[in-house]
């Protein structure tokens, strides 16, 4: 009789333990998972919008607490690393006002995939992308060092309103642009074949007090459809601004 309760005792006490086992488990996991979201770290993030391949300065970061589990391990926790000498530019797609600055989106200067074309160092320069067709624009014809005309259609909205067809000839502002990138949808640079490879974004230097251009470029892109066409032909051999300068 005493080995029964014995054994009886040894069973409770044993699922007792199982279930503290499971209980002390259970809460420090759960403990662990608030404190991993709740806990707060200073990363450095963009004081206001940065455009692509810009310099960042001291004014345009800032640290910030952001939960621990929101912070990618390629985060600058230090704004120090980013202003100690060396030069940080923003890659192609820049950062938003509140975006984590992170190194895998940062370049130093000549080293990002546009080289020299950008003259990122170049600080009155500025990028400006546009959505195009590049099927209807000269298809690859349309490549980084390619000086284009912009010619602007906006259709009609209301019955009996006729089409617009805008050229440089209307607003000289759409002359002589001179295309640095292209970029498909998805902001990836065009497979060599398919569908993907059709470009839908075109990205083009300006000099950054020409603010008119940029604006122009920015309502019609808004409004109609953009369509780029290469200048600078010599009979049937096409002219890109590299080798119009050789």
């Amino acid at each position: 009789m005493r080995k029964i309760v014995k054994q009886k005792w040894l069973k409770t006490g044993l699922v007792v333990l199982v279930f503290l086992l499971i209980f002390a488990t259970t809460f420090t996991l759960n403990r662990l998972y608030i404190q991993k979201n709740t806990d707060m770290v200073a990363v450095a993030v963009a004081s206001s919008k940065i455009p692509a391949f810009s310099l960042l300065t001291s004014d345009k970061v800032t640290l910030s607490k952001r939960p621990r589990a929101v912070v990618p391990k390629e985060a600058v926790l230090d704004t120090t690393t980013l202003f100690s000498g060396k030069k940080y530019y923003s890659c192609d797609l820049g950062f938003g006002a509140g975006d984590i600055i992170r190194l895998d989106r940062l370049s130093e200067g000549k080293s990002t995939g546009m080289g020299n074309i950008t003259s990122l160092e170049e600080e009155h320069k500025m990028l400006i992308s546009v959505n195009t067709n590049l099927v209807k624009s000269c298809s690859n014809l349309v490549t980084p060092g390619t000086v284009v005309n912009a010619i602007v259609f906006i259709k009609g909205q209301m019955m009996g309103e006729a089409d617009r067809i805008i050229s440089p000839a209307e607003d000289p502002r759409l002359s002589n642009l001179l295309v640095v990138d292209k970029k498909n949808a998805e902001s990836s640079p065009p497979a060599e074949s398919g569908r993907e490879a059709i470009p839908a974004v075109v990205t083009l230097i300006m000099d950054k007090d020409n603010i008119d251009t940029a604006k122009a470029l920015v309502q019609y892109n808004e409004k109609g459809s953009v369509y780029l066409l290469p200048v600078g032909f010599k009979g049937d051999v096409y002219l890109s601004t590299q080798a119009i300068k050789k």
